[in-house]
């Protein structure tokens, strides 16, 4: 009788653990989930497309849930008062600049037309910093990122700010297009930091709170298949060419990764990383 009762309570309890790790991930069609691929019996994924019409109104209603989104966003909602709380920086910078003709140098730029994504998005603020402490200002035309991506593969562009996946299935479309520029390596030689934590997890401070053991069970499944995907690429690039809808071969996928620089920095590490991000773009705009 105890045997079976010692039986039962390991049951329920593995029941629960199970059950308790099912939790509801917001994220766009990006670099960031692809790591959060393989958990899908495990947490529900929700792909949004606009951040700001999508995401902020359930921050605001204070739903729970896990956020992918950029981190001086998070960080502004977090001044304006709500309850956030910075679960991780997901990544360290993935975004390069794309020509039609080779660049030597960044400053190479200054006068020349430039394509960027929403005014205001990270791409914009972290191209502005850029822009304006190498003392040149290129000609900027805004337009959204497939148009974009659109627009170089038909050699309509001069030179466009890309994040991957995009900026690598831009140049698999059309091999005369070059990478010329590679925004990690311009900030390290700006800052004092190694790499742009442009892209975070966040939740509410409530949930944070009444879910911290799912939380943890997600972070460390994430920092897993972290390790798995730099080993082992092939099951995360089928998920993300079924998921994505993205149309890049498996060698491009292989190829992007190099660029996407994903990580997971949690705890004091990543708060700090943000803070100092944020505070290097707020005193150079």
């Amino acid at each position: 009788m105890i045997r079976k009762k010692i039986k039962i309570t390991a049951l329920l309890s593995l029941a629960i653990s199970i059950s308790s790790f099912s939790m509801d991930i917001y994220t766009p069609k990006a670099p960031p989930s692809i790591p959060m691929l393989p958990m899908k019996d495990e947490v529900k994924i929700h792909y949004y497309q606009d951040v700001h019409t999508e995401i902020i109104p359930k921050i605001i209603k204070n739903q729970d849930g896990i956020y992918v989104i950029p981190t001086n966003l998070g960080e502004n909602l977090k001044n304006k008062g709500l309850e956030l709380k910075l679960l991780g920086v997901t990544s360290q910078g993935l975004i390069s600049i794309i020509s039609n003709k080779k660049i030597e140098n960044i400053r190479d730029l200054d006068g020349e037309n430039i394509l960027i994504g929403a005014q205001g998005s990270s791409p914009d603020i972290i191209s502005k910093f850029l822009f304006k402490k190498n003392n040149i200002a290129p000609k900027i035309t805004y337009r959204s990122t497939p148009e974009i991506a659109k627009l170089m593969i038909l050699q309509k562009g001069d030179n466009a700010v890309l994040p991957e996946p995009m900026a690598t299935l831009v140049l698999e479309k059309n091999s005369k297009l070059i990478r010329t520029i590679v925004y990690r390596d311009e900030w390290r030689k700006l800052t004092s930091l190694s790499g742009i934590p442009q892209v975070g997890l966040y939740t509410t401070s409530k949930y944070s709170k009444t879910h911290s053991k799912e939380i943890e069970n997600f972070i460390d499944e994430y920092k897993k298949n972290l390790k798995d995907l730099k080993k082992n690429p092939d099951e995360f690039i089928d998920l993300a060419q079924v998921n994505f809808n993205i149309n890049l071969s498996k060698k491009g996928y292989e190829e992007s990764i190099k660029y996407m620089n994903l990580t997971l920095i949690d705890g004091k590490k990543g708060d700090k990383l943000v803070k100092e991000y944020i505070k290097i773009l707020g005193e150079n705009r």
